[in-house]
């Protein structure tokens, strides 16, 4: 099993859970994907009282055997997706092996940068 880079998940992208994941509260990302492995990733949570919050995170990034590993360094941990390319600017990512009663499916958008 290599670590690998898949070059097509690098750039900028944004996304949403759409509000599916938590009730109340809706959370949007825009998510960095650096060549080197690396990742950093803002996000917005709004909920439904009006208010919302931002934070950031930073971590690692990599495929193994067509499946994508997501560590975020603020709460070491590590992520697995199964993905699709829907297109070169869409991915869709469903999550493997999540405690989540309810299959945790979303999908990224890729920026274009001028």
């Amino acid at each position: 099993m290599t670590k690998t880079i898949d070059s097509r998940f690098v750039g900028k992208w944004k996304g949403s859970d759409e509000g599916k994941v938590i009730p109340g509260q809706i959370n949007f990302w825009m998510m960095h994907r650096k060549i080197n492995g690396t990742f950093e990733i803002i996000f917005e949570t709004h909920y439904e009282d009006g208010t919302a919050e931002q934070f950031f995170e930073t971590g690692n990034w990599y495929v193994i055997d067509d499946v994508f590993y997501e560590y975020r360094e603020s709460d070491e941990q590590t992520d697995a997706y199964q993905f699709e390319f829907l297109s070169p600017q869409i991915i869709q990512f469903i999550e493997i092996n999540s405690d989540n009663e309810n299959l945790y499916i979303f999908k990224d958008y890729k920026l274009i940068e001028n």
